[in-house]
């Protein structure tokens, strides 16, 4: 039995039983201050609101990110001392999550906490309790908001080589498959291991007396699909689940780098996702439209069966002609490409990963 019925309870008793007059009035008015304490808790407890800053909560793997509340009292009466509590959902976090605030007559207070995320996916903050009481205190009351959900998106890497505008002189140091225009020819350059053949000048062979390549400036524009490969079965299996997380690493900094230089980009990634996750996501252009492509990363599972087809036998690529980024493990023999597609392979492996991408 709470306090309040128990007061309640001795006053009823006394206001029956007393023989004195006086004694009455005053378990009545002990009875009338009662019922003002309760419908004080019960006004206060629906006047209360607590409302988040960002009600959809993003950040990146690695980055700080400051959850910011908002308490408002919204009836003309002062809360006295409350007590509010949030959860940071077992992340990493800096700043009181538990504090006692008074908020007068219709007014607000903000208070926040900062949180870092170490891995990618879904979290949950939240919820926010909030505890106080009547005046008297005979009376509390506890209101809880609903959690908030948190998307920690992949860490994104530098790319290295790749040009910031303009003609540069001399050799190149980036990889031409992945923005040279071939109807935009440049020079010549002596043969590198790894060239394309297609790409030797017998003409320019024979006039410097050395084999020789076609370069060609950088595209203006060039449709790009990223296609990323998180069947964990085809990774090595001492390093599987490091060399997972690297390949979405490496597509969300492809995908990040392509859509800041306003190139047209779709997304297909090849998981063991919920069917109501699309596999493939497009086209998008520019930075506004890197949201669904991140959290999809973001959300992706890894396909741990083991019985895997060489070729994913539901994979739906972007309609031709393209230019498609492969990330994940090295291709073996059997894997063809359907015609129309230009492909640039980005192969995880121990040890690092495509050159262009640079990892700490």
């Amino acid at each position: 039995m709470s306090s309040a019925k128990v007061v309640a309870l001795v006053l009823l008793f006394l206001w029956a039983t007393l023989p004195w007059p006086l004694a009455r009035w005053a378990a009545l008015f002990g009875a009338f201050f009662l019922a003002l304490g309760g419908l004080w808790s019960f006004l206060l407890s629906r006047s209360l609101v607590a409302t988040a800053a960002d009600p959809v909560l993003r950040t990146f793997s690695g980055r700080r990110l400051e959850v910011v509340t908002r308490l408002e009292n919204r009836s003309p009466l002062p809360s006295g001392l409350l007590f509010v509590f949030d959860s940071d959902g077992g992340l990493e976090s800096w700043g009181p999550k538990r504090r006692f605030e008074a908020v007068g007559p219709f007014t607000r207070r903000q208070f926040a906490y900062t949180v870092r995320g170490s891995q990618r996916g879904l979290r949950s903050l939240g919820p926010l309790t909030l505890a106080g009481s009547d005046p008297t205190g005979l009376f509390p009351f506890t209101k809880q908001t609903p959690a908030r959900s948190l998307t920690v998106y992949p860490p994104l890497h530098s790319i290295q080589g790749w040009p910031k505008g303009g003609v540069p002189s001399g050799a190149r140091r980036w990889e031409p498959a992945l923005i040279d225009d071939v109807s935009r020819f440049r020079s010549y350059r002596d043969f590198l291991p790894g060239d394309p053949l297609t790409r030797l000048s017998a003409a320019a062979w024979a006039r410097r007396g050395a084999p020789q390549v076609r370069t060609y400036d950088r595209t203006v524009g060039q449709p790009t699909g990223v296609v990323v490969d998180l069947r964990s079965a085809r990774y090595p299996l001492k390093t599987r689940w490091a060399l997972v997380e690297s390949a979405v690493e490496t597509a969300a900094s492809l995908v990040w780098d392509l859509l800041g230089r306003g190139e047209t980009v779709w997304l297909t990634v090849i998981d063991g996702a919920a069917e109501d996750q699309p596999g493939t996501l497009g086209p998008g252009r520019g930075w506004p439209d890197a949201r669904a492509f991140l959290e999809r990363l973001a959300l992706a599972v890894p396909d741990k069966r083991e019985d895997l087809p060489e070729w994913p036998q539901d994979l739906v690529l972007p309609p031709p002609p393209l230019r498609l980024l492969w990330v994940g493990p090295t291709l073996s023999g059997g894997v063809t490409v359907p015609s129309g597609y230009r492909s640039v392979f980005f192969p995880i492996e121990e040890g690092g990963s495509h050159g262009l991408i640079t990892h700490p």
